[in-house]
């Protein structure tokens, strides 16, 4: 899940902890949330977050900053403070968290002040890499994009930044109740027969549409929910597909749940103007389309299990709402 660009890191070298055996009994929501405050799995739970040494990180990575607020460790700064608290889900940034400026072109001089121990990059040019490398040891975090699962990548990456951290066993309390928590949700679902369902995001142009198919955080979400994704069209590398709205209407029996990006969604208003396309959308004129608020499809294990519990809010109330 990472690659280092300086100074090697001892637990690369060492195998991830081998899984425990999942218990039989299942958590509901009340107890998952539990287990994470008792595993120290959110900022506001007061647990010390300066036990270890290794607390000064910089996530310029937006998967990387909400893996460290799920293990309880507070980020020195992060890319796009702003933006991030408008996209993601999860655990709230702290006010105290720096804004190092967009991801493509941190600010070199704050990181310098901040004296930072690590640094938890995207994977910028190597010219910005070698300069974030000068400051202090930089890791290219590459949860995606991945041909394993996201959970499973997504997983991967909290285990091994918790054992660089020291924090092994928060990450071992929070996945293993989330998967406890994944497979509550999947039982639910499966006392009813569920629809097929496209994830996309809708372009401002009106005309167009970001659909999740393989390899994509949606498509994960959905398989481990037990439940279709009505999108059979291809997906690139990264899970998405550009492709025409009108295409959202070959499965006319799908619902639709769309991301709504905060800086676009003016152009949302204007899809559901009179004759649009947006409204031609068998999903639409059914009513069986819903936004999901917060959502940023490249995150991490927090963001996958907000989606999945939006995802089955959803159609738990589709099943009241049609009886």
């Amino acid at each position: 899940m990472f690659r280092l660009l300086r100074e090697p890191c001892a637990y690369l070298e060492n195998a991830l902890p081998a899984s425990t055996n999942r218990p039989h009994r299942l958590l509901k929501r009340r107890q998952l949330l539990q287990a994470m405050a008792i595993g120290g799995l959110a900022i506001g739970c007061g647990l010390p977050l300066h036990a270890e040494p290794l607390r000064r990180v910089v996530a310029i990575n937006w998967g990387a900053a909400e893996t460290l607020l799920t293990l309880g460790v507070e980020p020195l700064a992060i890319s796009d403070v702003g933006y991030y608290r408008r996209r993601m889900p999860g655990s709230p940034l702290p006010q105290t968290v720096l804004d190092i400026g967009p991801y493509w072109e941190p600010n070199l001089e704050l990181l310098h002040q901040l004296n930072p121990q690590l640094i938890l990059s995207d994977a910028l040019p190597n010219s910005v890499l070698r300069a974030l490398g000068d400051i202090a040891p930089t890791e290219v975090v590459n949860i995606f994009p991945t041909d394993k699962g996201v959970w499973n990548s997504a997983s991967a990456f909290m285990r091994q930044l918790a054992e660089r951290l020291h924090l092994s066993d928060r990450a071992d309390v929070y996945l293993q109740a989330a998967e406890q928590r994944l497979e509550v949700l999947r039982t639910r679902l499966a006392l009813r027969q569920q629809p097929a369902l496209y994830i996309a995001v809708l372009n401002q142009d009106g005309r167009h549409a970001t659909v999740y198919g393989q390899h994509s955080m949606a498509q994960d979400v959905l398989e481990r929910l037990g439940l279709r994704n009505a999108w059979s069209g291809p997906s690139n590398a990264m899970g998405f597909s550009l492709t025409g709205i009108e295409r959202l209407s070959e499965r006319p029996d799908a619902h639709l749940l769309y991301i709504e990006i905060p800086t676009t969604s003016a152009r949302l208003q204007s899809l559901r103007q009179p004759n649009a396309l947006w409204n031609n959308l068998p999903a639409v004129r059914r009513n069986q389309t819903q936004a999901l608020g917060k959502f940023y499809p490249y995150g991490g294990v927090a963001s996958f299990l907000s989606l999945a519990e939006r995802i089955a809010d959803y159609l738990d109330n589709q099943e009241v709402q049609h009886g």
